[in-house]
């Protein structure tokens, strides 16, 4: 997928990337596509994956920056936090945090078919 400046569609790409990240990590679950506050051309994504452990401390809940064609006209951030299922539970609950900034008002939801 090419995408030009002028044609840069942030909620369309997130849902390309949703739908070939479920299709290529056999433990991811759901993505959570979280646009709510984010740049102009940064994605969010949390990645709920059965093959992650619960043991994880919450404060190492910490995104992973995948910079996306830096340099070109389509340049643009995708962020992933990945969590198991019970740390979702967590966060939707308000017992885990989301990094500074993300929330989950206004986020889209994609799963495994």
């Amino acid at each position: 997928m090419t995408i030009q400046a002028t044609q840069f569609d942030r909620d369309q790409l997130a849902t390309w990337y949703a739908e070939r990240h479920l299709k290529t990590d056999p433990g991811i679950c759901e993505i959570v596509y979280l646009p709510e506050n984010a740049g102009e051309r940064e994605i969010r994504f949390i990645e709920i994956n059965e093959l992650m452990a619960d043991e994880r401390l919450p404060h190492e809940l910490v995104p992973v920056d995948f910079g996306v064609d830096m340099g070109q006209d389509s340049e643009h951030k995708l962020w992933v936090l990945d969590v198991s299922p019970t740390q979702f539970e967590q966060i939707q609950s308000g017992d885990l945090h989301l990094p500074s900034g993300w929330e989950l008002t206004g986020s889209e939801s994609f799963k495994r078919p």
